[in-house]
């Protein structure tokens, strides 16, 4: 099974909460859940970020966090 983690601390940043939520509802191959730590604290920070099966994924938006995770998963 695929996996897709968010920190709890980068769900400040705008968007995140709603992001998590849509790849509950749409990345029905992976299981999603919000971690209290990545161990990525100078991306996450200053970016959106999530780790796919373990590797570290960025973006400027959550829509392109949403795109890279997904085609990730594809």
């Amino acid at each position: 099974m695929n996996s897709v983690q968010f920190c709890e601390n980068n769900l400040k940043h705008e968007g995140m909460e709603e992001l998590v939520e849509k790849c509950r509802a749409e990345l029905k191959n992976a299981e999603i859940s919000v971690e209290p730590c990545l161990g990525e604290c100078g991306d996450c920070a200053e970016m959106y970020i999530a780790k796919v099966n373990d590797n570290l994924v960025t973006g400027d938006t959550t829509h392109y966090l949403y795109e890279e995770i997904a085609n990730l998963l594809a």
